[in-house]
């Protein structure tokens, strides 16, 4: 089972500003580097994944619950 755990490049953002182990985020505009990525992986990823989960404002308890949720559901064929 493939999971994706989606956010938005603004999430992303807040989330890695202070992280010193992404070189690819090391440039002037990061922004732009994560929309770019984005745009070319994000089809792919849903293309692949049997699940969605969106985590934008969210804290790690309650998406842990719904992934589990969602793949006990899929394995049950729900």
């Amino acid at each position: 089972t493939v999971v994706y755990l989606y956010t938005t490049v603004p999430e992303q953002l807040r989330r890695t500003r202070k992280s010193t182990h992404r070189p690819l985020l090391h440039v002037d505009d990061p922004g732009e580097v994560l929309e770019e990525l984005m745009q070319q992986r994000n089809p792919l990823y849903r293309e692949i994944a049997d699940i969605v989960v969106e985590t934008d404002g969210r804290r790690v308890p309650g998406v842990a619950r719904e992934v589990r949720e969602r793949v006990l559901a899929l394995v049950d064929g729900d």
